[in-house]
């Protein structure tokens, strides 16, 4: 592969506006998470010449022992304040100074983009676990737009991702099931809860009997836009599958789905700071409920300090979950996992209300700081940590909430 190619790129239409910006960021991206590191950026560090690379190399460096290639080949050994040793007592990076920009790692230079190779044509969108990123997406009251547009990709300095593809017919049906997601996320004529559910509804119908070795696309896409014309035209309605499961309870199910992470995730001194001042206000807005009382309290708050601002403000919650679904859609390409991207789509939903319904309880109020906060923070905490979303994955199935009816319980308000 040539490693300086001109792509056909599509990006949301925010993309080519963002710039790193030190002074608007809230939270460094050189801590509290792991920090991979591909093997030719090893090997320059390993062999550096420079008195304080060498030095810091000697316990900040370390083989990554759970490698699938070399782009993981190498892990950073954080500090004991959970920093990257390489910045120094100015906060500023060792590597940048000494060596060069052109010898940071492909993590650092490609944070928080994430692109992805499909056939001959780049995606590419940014990761809202960048508090500047996300302020440039999910702040435009119009929504995400996209654009195509050519540029060239340096493949030795970004990560791309190559998800298996089998044939055109399977790119077609992906690209057609998400642009019907991202569609229905931004059809404002209905509330956001429904949006998603009714994402569900045409998932259920657009997949039923689909033999997944041997798919027939015609079929899938003949389905896919069957469905969509009757939800278009209101002949389905995710709020009537409401009633078959009233004994499913949100906010049980929901706060233990939030608590796993303590015991299934990675360990607390890899979440954001920040979520973890969001956390503790949570905690405090639901500690003095009786447990008899914390289902009715949880709606009751919903309805007094949240919906009034989601009532204005929903489209933060909209651009979000279209960023999500865009950015991460290369875990659909294989078309048993679609279902599977529904149901963590549904999770992380449904635990960013959780923790918006804790914080405008402790607050008296919700507002665009606090929105942003928990959103880029709970990002940076939860999406990552692929460890703990396999374990709710799991809960779901053990609590019957993977099936369509039970999960929208989950989310609709």
């Amino acid at each position: 592969m040539n490693r300086n190619k001109k792509f056909k790129i599509l990006q949301p239409k925010y993309y080519s506006k963002f710039n790193c910006d030190p002074d608007k960021c809230l939270e460094s991206c050189c801590e509290r998470w792991k920090i991979i590191v591909d093997k030719s950026t090893y090997e320059r560090y390993i062999k550096s010449k420079n008195r304080i690379i060498q030095e810091i190399v000697r316990t900040g460096l370390s083989i990554n022992k759970e490698a699938k290639g070399s782009n993981d080949f190498a892990i950073i050994n954080l500090n004991k304040e959970m920093v990257c040793p390489f910045l120094n007592q100015n906060n500023l990076c060792e590597i940048f100074i000494n060596m060069g920009e052109e010898s940071l790692s492909k993590t650092c230079k490609s944070y928080p983009r994430a692109i992805v190779l499909v056939k001959d044509v780049i995606e590419r969108g940014l990761e809202m676990s960048c508090s500047v990123a996300a302020e440039l997406a999910l702040l435009n009251d119009n929504g995400i737009k996209f654009e195509y547009i050519m540029d060239t990709i340096k493949f030795d300095d970004v990560y791309v991702v190559s998800p298996t593809i089998r044939d055109l017919k399977q790119v077609e049906i992906i690209n057609e099931i998400r642009t019907t997601i991202i569609d229905l996320l931004q059809t404002r004529t209905i509330g956001l809860g429904e949006r998603v559910a009714v994402i569900g509804l045409l998932l259920t119908k657009a997949l039923e009997n689909i033999d997944s070795s041997a798919i027939y696309y015609e079929e899938v896409l003949n389905k896919i836009k069957q469905v969509k014309a009757l939800i278009e035209q209101g002949q389905l309605k995710a709020k009537e599958m409401r009633h078959k499961s009233e004994n499913v309870k949100q906010f049980h199910h929901l706060n233990t789905i939030l608590s796993m992470k303590f015991k299934e995730g990675d360990s607390i001194s890899f979440f954001s700071k920040r979520y973890i001042e969001c956390l503790m206000q949570v905690l405090d807005a639901f500690a003095k409920v009786k447990d008899k009382d914390l289902e009715r309290n949880y709606k009751r708050n919903y309805e007094k300090y949240l919906r009034p601002y989601l009532y204005e403000k929903a489209y933060i919650l909209e651009n979000f979950l279209v960023n999500y679904v865009f950015v991460y859609s290369s875990e659909i390409f294989n078309i048993n996992d679609i279902w599977t991207l529904y149901l963590k789509l549904c999770v992380i939903y449904g635990l960013l209300k959780f923790n918006l319904v804790g914080l405008a309880t402790y607050n008296k109020e919700m507002n665009d700081d606090l929105m942003l906060k928990l959103i880029q923070s709970l990002s940076k905490t939860i999406i990552p940590d692929k460890k703990y979303m396999e374990s709710v994955m799991k809960y779901l199935e053990q609590e019957k909430l993977n099936e369509y009816t039970n999960l929208i319980t989950l989310i609709l308000d």
